[in-house]
């Protein structure tokens, strides 16, 4: 395996690439360390006690009663940051804001279906169920397409 350092100043934001000629095993387990590694933790209080949880492993992100919350499938995380800072901070590729109260997770959602009255009803794992607000329904379908895109070029898989 051949690794390279290169120092430039065209490059604003550092770059990994990890190439080969074919899709294996041993690049995908490369591709997920590397991602593990640099991949932002968030800091959340269960009670008192101050946990960290991976991005990765976050369903969703929703407000209820003026107060923040994560909820992962190990459960429901409170956290200090306001919602617009979350979405600012967290990946645009993998989450979306579903409404003025909720962001979740593009890779946790299991099925959407579509009400007789317009609604659309989103399905998370961990058997739960949320609703997209009609005003973020264009987002929603710009934020699929970047995310079939970045799938469909094999990048963020």
């Amino acid at each position: 395996m051949k690794i390279n350092l290169r120092i430039n100043e065209k490059y604003k934001v550092p770059e990994i690439h990890i190439c080969g000629s074919e899709n294996t095993a041993e690049l995908r387990n490369l591709y997920h360390t590397v991602k593990e590694a640099v991949e932002e933790n968030l800091i959340a209080y269960k009670e008192r006690e101050a946990v960290t949880i991976r991005c990765g492993d976050v369903l969703r992100i929703f407000s209820q009663n003026k107060l923040v919350y994560i909820e992962t499938l190990e459960g429901q995380f409170r956290i200090r940051e306001r919602l617009y800072e979350m979405e600012e901070k967290l990946n645009k590729i993998n989450f979306v804001r579903v409404s003025n109260s909720e962001i979740v997770n593009l890779r946790k959602i299991k099925r959407m279906d579509t009400g007789t009255t317009g609604t659309i009803k989103m399905y998370l794992q961990g058997n739960i169920e949320t609703y997209v607000s009609r005003r973020y329904v264009s987002k929603i379908k710009t934020a699929f397409q970047n995310f079939a895109f970045e799938l469909k070029h094999g990048i963020n898989t």
